[in-house]
């Protein structure tokens, strides 16, 4: 879960697309510079366009929308970040640690020479970022720092055009669009007396995305906002709480691994589609992120794990195994909604779905109309259909969860545990430790736990490894950022 959420922000703020356009009749150039320099002036002048280095300190609160405990509330979790930008040398490093109920994650992503490397704290080790150049791994924190918005619409100015202009807030501002490499067009609302930029907005498949910053304030002669609020359409994703920022006091320290951070084990290729046999009549399908076990029961054929996706991996597997049978149920694992991505195939499948009652409202809108009853099994405890048992347990991470269990001994879940590495232990987190103790409950004799999000089979004397393994302190590496006072 922890991977999940940080790539769901991540891919909300990189994802390309058009920006924002208005109609305007000014002439190309002199308005661009006006506001240009009215943004530079605002941010400190020479302070900004002269920094070695910026430094963001943040706490904030952040929202997942449609991914928390119960099905009829937004929760927030903290989140803080140690953002340190050496802007002579076009290097970063991204730190951000955030806990709660469910997950905890401490990670940066650090520039390391020419290379970008991502650090987890939690696990001890280092991999490759899955971003590898500057803008790309620091860009979502480039397009949330209206500073670092100023100081690349200086740098860029060619880039840049002049939208017109458009009241927000109940004052006037004017609109300039701009670009950074390997980002969409950045559409900035600039104050026109203030010069500050009060908004940055663009849109993605994700929706409108708005960037709104407030309460301007300068440090070392550099100005930025000390309130940072990020939307996804109309839902909240980020409130800050606190904010500040220090000019030129990055250190070259900053940019190394740290002693006792290992290079991570070799991670289970995911890079193409599989089916994997797991038992006879029992496969595991897909790709990347995302994964389907389907069962074999006979005239027709079960499936668990709903990513988007579903109907290709469907057709991997009657590829693979030269099945015609349909696919007659889909079992929903939870009510979060990047867990729903497939079900739109499995309603086209002809599919009956069977799920916990808490995500019967996101699974309507999920599939694009409401499921008929017919087609609709609602778990009360736990039910048998086929081969496969499935049970509704609640764990740290849902409060009513499908699990799926086959003979001889296969368990299906997702979010809780994935085994990541081929020939090592991945570590567990609290909601693995959720997970054992409601299976140890049910008393069920699983030797094999399959994941959503992964390819790996993994043995039940691996997960209960990884589980005694687990550490509940939240700041294991002790670094100051998540260090209690």
């Amino acid at each position: 879960m922890m991977m999940k959420r940080v790539e769901l922000f991540a891919r909300a703020l990189i994802l390309s697309a058009p920006a924002l356009m208005l109609t305007t009749g000014a002439m190309a150039g002199e308005k661009e510079d006006a506001v240009i320099a009215k943004v530079v002036n605002a941010y400190g002048g020479p302070a900004l366009t002269n920094a070695r280095s910026l430094r963001f300190q943040v706490e904030s609160k952040n929202a997942f929308p449609g991914q928390g405990y119960t099905s009829g509330y937004v929760e927030f979790t903290p989140l803080k970040q140690d953002i340190q930008f050496d802007l002579a040398n076009s290097r970063a490093s991204a730190e951000a640690w955030s806990s709660n109920y469910n997950f905890s994650f401490h990670t940066r992503t650090v520039s390391i020479g020419d290379d970008v490397v991502a650090v987890n704290y939690n696990t001890g080790d280092y991999q490759p970022a899955a971003a590898p150049d500057y803008y790309t791994a620091f860009g979502p924190n480039i397009r949330s720092t209206d500073t670092l918005l100023a100081y690349e619409l200086s740098q860029r100015p060619d880039t840049a055009e002049h939208l017109g202009e458009r009241t927000y807030l109940g004052r006037p501002h004017e609109l300039i669009s701009f670009e950074i490499p390997n980002s969409p067009p950045l559409t900035l609302y600039v104050d026109a007396e203030s010069g500050w930029i009060s908004k940055m907005a663009r849109e993605t498949a994700f929706g409108d995305l708005s960037y709104q910053f407030s309460d301007h304030a300068k440090s070392g002669g550099v100005g930025y906002g000390r309130n940072f609020e990020f939307f996804v359409g109309e839902d909240a994703n980020i409130v800050s709480l606190n904010q500040t920022l220090s000019v030129n006091t990055v250190r070259d320290s900053v940019f190394r691994i740290d002693r006792g951070v290992d290079e991570e084990p070799a991670r289970v290729d995911t890079s193409e589609m599989t089916v994997d046999e797991i038992a006879e009549g029992t496969h595991l399908a897909g790709t990347g992120n995302a994964y389907t076990m389907f069962v074999d029961a006979g005239d027709y054929v079960i499936g668990v794990g709903g990513y988007a996706g579903l109907a290709d991996r469907f057709t991997a597997y009657r590829e693979a195994t030269g099945s015609d049978k349909p696919l007659r149920y889909q079992i929903v694992t939870h009510h979060h909604t990047d867990h729903l991505g497939g079900m739109a195939d499995a309603l086209e499948l002809g599919a009956t779905f069977v799920t916990p009652a808490n995500a019967v409202d996101n699974l309507n809108t999920a599939a694009g109309a409401d499921i008929p009853e017919d087609r609709l099994m609602v778990l009360d405890g736990a039910a048998t259909i086929g081969p496969v048992e499935v049970y509704d347990i609640a764990t740290n991470h849902a409060e009513s969860y499908a699990l799926a269990y086959v003979a001889p001994g296969i368990a299906f879940q997702a979010d809780h545990y994935n085994g990541l590495y081929d020939d090592a232990v991945a570590p567990a987190g609290s909601s693995a430790v959720s997970l054992k103790n409601a299976i140890d409950g049910l008393d069920l004799n699983v030797e094999m736990l399959l994941s959503a999000h992964g390819r790996k089979a993994v043995s039940w004397s691996e997960f209960e490894s990884a589980v005694s393994a687990y550490n509940p302190d939240g700041c294991p590496s002790g670094r100051p950022i998540c260090a209690k006072s």
